[in-house]
């Protein structure tokens, strides 16, 4: 039930957008009747390229191309696309998902025109910046827990041994195997030397 609500609202949004974007129906064209599974779990949803380079819900069908993305990427998808596709994984027909990722990164999504036939103009408008905010401050929240966690494991509470410290060992065990070497030549040029004593 929840997919296919997922499935009727995704096909209605892109296809609007599409709409708008005469490239990305080029685009899409040749790959009609192939299928796109959209995973960001608990969600799933299936698409199927329709001739006019738009989309359809797929029920049934394999996917030639599986997109994997965090649930908690989505709001960003809707905001920023490249963005969002960073965040990706890609399995499947090689060339579809790269003209799907072409294409789903460079359509231009106008979430206050989405928004506004539900709820009106204004509100959208609103809605949409409060989300952007939000979005770029979970992003800098989760930086700077990232950050920190880093600082303590490394510093605070070593746990393991920051990137600094791991060069300079290993530039002392390269100076020591580099010594180990030039001594094992010496005793063995030692050992080869004639013996001179009586």
């Amino acid at each position: 039930m929840l997919d296919q609500l997922a499935n009727s609202a995704a096909v209605a949004a892109l296809n609007r957008t599409l709409a708008r974007e005469q490239w990305a129906r080029d685009k899409l064209m040749p790959f009609a009747g192939r299928i796109a599974r959209f995973d960001a779990a608990p969600f799933a949803v299936t698409l199927r390229v329709a001739e006019g380079g738009t989309f359809a819900a797929a029920d049934t069908g394999e996917p030639a191309v599986t997109i994997s993305v965090a649930l908690s990427s989505l709001p960003l998808a809707m905001l920023d696309p490249q963005a969002a596709m960073k965040d990706v994984r890609l399995s499947g027909d090689a060339e579809f998902a790269q003209v799907l990722a072409f294409v789903l990164q460079n359509l231009r999504p106008e979430p206050e025109e989405e928004l506004s036939r539900f709820i009106g103009d204004a509100a959208a408008q609103r809605l949409v910046g409060f989300m952007r905010a939000s979005a770029s401050q979970w992003k800098q929240i989760a930086e700077n827990m990232l950050e920190n966690t880093a600082h303590y494991v490394v510093t605070e509470n070593p746990m393991v041994v920051g990137r600094d410290e791991l060069q300079i060992f290993n530039q002392d065990v390269n100076h020591l195997r580099d010594a180990v070497a030039r001594a094992e030549k010496r005793i063995d040029l030692l050992g080869r030397s004639p013996n001179t004593a009586t």
